[in-house]
């Protein structure tokens, strides 16, 4: 119940958008490509979260121009 409420709030899409960003940057210094995992899941985790960084930033930049545009009138 409280999730899609926040998903009303630009900041709180910016920073989950930015914390999977820096996740993904980060994600070959965590778990090195020859680990248990294969080389194949780790750049498709990997991709997923640019994928999602992309999304939530982009929407975040949407519901923001939406709100400021409302308040204006």
């Amino acid at each position: 119940m409280i999730f899609p409420n926040r998903m009303k709030n630009p900041r709180t899409l910016m920073s989950i958008g930015m914390t999977c960003l820096v996740i993904a940057l980060l994600w070959p210094r965590i778990l090195h490509p020859t680990a248990h995992f294969g080389p194949d899941f780790m750049d498709g985790v990997r991709g997923g979260l640019f994928g999602v960084s992309i999304d939530m930033n982009l929407w975040s930049a949407i519901l923001a121009g939406r709100q400021r545009r409302c308040g204006q009138n």
